[in-house]
């Protein structure tokens, strides 16, 4: 197995979201009085890192012939499908989340509240009674939060090209989230569309689909990366940026 996940640089993505971690991490550290939805977005990483490595199980049994977990063989929860499909749904109500709280109150962060709650009803249901939750990826789930976070990242860059915060928008962490997610999600979502060929016997496919996830994700959390280290060094500055707004630091 490891020689496997050597070869097909299984390693990398995994790599690119603890570097990530460990980066917000140091940004949490640096600036104690980092906005709420910033501290809730470091720890979501953490969170979707212990994620990924637990769902190596599927690969783990697959090279190991599931002597470790022979009861898995038999179950419902041979593939891994089930859990990226409930972190999916999560990672879309908390992105589309973190981007609406840095929103002026209006009726369009009411409304936009109101979809993500709606969101998690469906996406719920979809999880419960679908009847694939454990051997493909709810694609209704997948396309309905793509729709969801696009539409908050459009709020959002509607809202930062309508301020002054535009001038200062390389030190709004909010900036990066959002550019972050809008890339990956257009990059990797239309994958998700031939999940069915995710077999052993598509080994082409398997290897694009890959190579996708992977420079989607060294992209996306090398941006994070950089974005925290960078907005850090801003917390030593006489302001800061909180909520779309610049207060004096204590």
């Amino acid at each position: 197995m490891f020689d496997y996940f050597i070869e097909q640089k299984l390693y990398i993505g995994n790599l690119s979201v603890l570097i990530a971690c460990l980066c917000g991490s140091y940004y949490l550290l640096k600036g104690k009085n980092a906005a709420r939805r910033f501290k809730y977005f470091v720890w979501f990483l953490w969170f979707v890192f212990f994620v990924d490595i637990s769902g190596s199980y599927a690969l783990w049994n697959y090279f190991d012939d599931y002597k470790t977990f022979p009861w898995l063989e038999d179950s419902v929860f041979v593939r891994n499908e089930w859990l990226y499909n409930c972190l999916k749904l999560i990672t879309y109500i908390i992105i589309s989340s973190i981007l609406i709280s840095s929103l002026e109150t209006s009726k369009l962060k009411s409304r936009l509240k109101f979809a993500v709650v709606l969101y998690f009803i469906i996406g719920v249901a979809e999880i419960l009674f679908s009847g694939k939750v454990f051997y493909a990826y709810i694609i209704e789930n997948i396309f309905m939060g793509t729709i969801l976070l696009l539409i908050c990242v459009g709020a959002y860059f509607r809202k930062l090209t309508q301020s002054d915060d535009v001038l200062n928008f390389s030190r709004d962490l909010t900036f990066y989230i959002a550019v972050g997610y809008l890339v990956w999600n257009l990059c990797v979502t239309p994958i998700f569309i031939y999940d069915s060929y995710f077999n052993t016997k598509n080994e082409d496919f398997i290897l694009l689909y890959a190579a996708i996830l992977r420079y989607s994700n060294i992209f996306m959390y090398g941006l994070f990366s950089f974005a925290f280290i960078y907005c850090a060094k801003g917390e030593g500055n006489s302001k800061k940026l909180e909520g779309g707004k610049y207060a004096e630091n204590k």
